[in-house]
């Protein structure tokens, strides 16, 4: 009985279903990323090319990956919040990232390969969905943006180190082994989400709220007031809201959260980091490639240093939670552009231009967790909001929308840097994605919320929360 109970205990303990999240996260973002450098060769030596063009396959199978993610998002988060437990989609994810890894292990034809793109493709749309919004039901609300960097850390770091990865392991020991290193983390994803119990689903009854959406929009960019109900240690019966999924409305929730200007801020906010991270993925193998005749070994290893200052995303995190969103997120930009702009100082094949381009990066990468972690918090913060507007539970919604714009980025970024490198090269390249960057700075300023400021006073009482 005692022995039970503790399994139970350990189970449903906030560090394992914080870890669990978090290794969905990375293996979501190594998935991605361990193939991108494999396909170009492995297309060539399996000879699986669409009119014996090997650009166009790639570009076809990296949209296949995006577009799937894109449309899956909505309709997973359209499930999930009218229903009382994510169990059911998250084991679906895995189901999905496991069978397109077992299809990408057994392809002999592109059919077979476009297919398994597809299914990766949906899993993250479900994994990344559900999993923020099971970690935000999980933690408390002033920890929402330090868990939320870690999380959308794991998957940046995911995403960075798996090309190299990918690109050593494939040339080493071909494609059996990139396919048994998928299936191993699969495994695992498998193993800890079988373990993990998942805590009760605080889905409150929301009431839905008289102000009307204009009041609301103006109200959001003044920093509205979020009431929190603090629970005493003895609670009574009387005090306790009842947990209940809330009633399906007429109209999807995700065009209620289109309608908020703050979430609208945040989304393009996570586009522009990724389209970053995604852009820099794409050009700096084959720049480092012409401009110092670097291999495949040292061109993967300079992403680590992009990869490592992603481990302080819950530093800004927690930043974020102290002072608030906004000027976290506005320094985030401000740094992260002219950063990106001084990358076209890079030009010839010297130690002192190599160093300055690894400095460079590593700036870069920690600067872009400034306004990463915050603006993935803000999403949940809007989320909480539009709930008690419209009456029901929106946190699933809210993420696949930031998926969405995730899963864009990751389209549009390499598609459109590949075309500024070839139009007018590296250093111009690097002035317009340190322009696009600065592009984040006035909206951010504008509507993002600004600090939480928690307030309470005796065993039970109402926390005001500005955001």
């Amino acid at each position: 009985m005692f022995s039970t109970s503790r399994s139970v205990a350990f189970r449903s303990s906030k560090p394992l279903i914080l870890f669990t999240i978090c290794m969905a996260m990375f293996s979501d973002g190594f998935t991605y990323g361990i193939v991108t450098p494999v396909v170009p060769f492995l297309l060539q030596d399996e000879n699986l090319l669409i009119n014996n063009n090997i650009q166009l396959t790639t570009s076809l199978l990296i949209a296949a990956f995006s577009m799937a993610d894109f449309f899956g998002a909505p309709l997973c988060a359209w499930y999930v919040d009218r229903t009382a437990s994510r169990r059911l989609p998250w084991y679906l994810g895995i189901v999905l990232i496991t069978a397109g890894s077992i299809l990408f292990g057994t392809s002999t034809n592109i059919a077979m390969l476009m297919c398994s793109r597809i299914l990766h493709g949906l899993s993250p749309s479900i994994l990344y969905t559900v999993g923020l919004a099971v970690l935000v039901d999980t933690i408390d609300k002033d920890e929402v943006g330090r868990w939320m960097g870690t999380a959308m850390s794991c998957n940046n770091i995911g995403i960075i180190i798996s090309p190299l990865l990918g690109g050593i392991v494939y040339d080493k020991a071909g494609k059996n082994a990139v396919f048994g290193i998928m299936l191993g983390l699969g495994a695992i994803d498998i193993v800890l989400r079988v373990t993990m119990k998942e805590q009760p689903r605080s889905t409150i009854t929301f009431t839905k709220s008289p102000i009307s959406t204009a009041t609301l929009n103006e109200k959001q960019k003044s920093g509205p007031n979020v009431d929190i109900v603090s629970l005493s240690s003895t609670p009574n019966s009387e005090s306790i809201p009842t947990l209940k999924p809330a009633r399906i409305g007429r109209f999807p929730g995700i065009i209620a959260l289109l309608r908020q200007p703050r979430l609208l801020a945040a989304m393009y906010g996570v586009f522009i980091n990724e389209t970053i991270i995604a852009s820099l993925c794409a050009t700096l193998p084959l720049f480092v490639h012409n401009q110092f005749h670097w291999t495949a070994l040292p061109a993967g290893l300079l992403f680590l240093c992009i990869a490592i200052p992603a481990f302080g995303g819950p530093i800004a995190g927690a930043l974020s939670d102290r002072f608030g969103a906004r000027w976290i997120a506005v320094t985030g930009f401000v740094a992260t552009a002219p950063l990106l702009v001084l990358l076209r100082l890079v030009e010839h094949d010297t130690i002192q231009h190599k160093v300055v381009l690894c400095v460079l990066l590593t700036l870069a990468g920690s600067t872009v967790t400034l306004f990463l972690a915050p603006l993935g918090a803000e999403c949940s913060f809007v989320a909480e909001e539009a709930s008690k507007t419209v009456g029901r539970d929106l946190y699933a919604s809210s993420f696949s929308l930031m998926n969405c714009a995730l899963a864009f980025a990751g389209l549009l970024g390499p598609m459109a840097a590949a075309g500024l490198m070839n139009a007018v090269g590296w250093s111009w390249m690097t002035v317009v994605l340190g322009c696009f960057c600065a592009t984040g700075i006035v909206p951010c300023a504008l509507v993002t919320g600004n600090q939480r400021a928690v307030k309470q006073s005796g065993a039970e009482s109402i926390s005001t929360v500005e955001v």
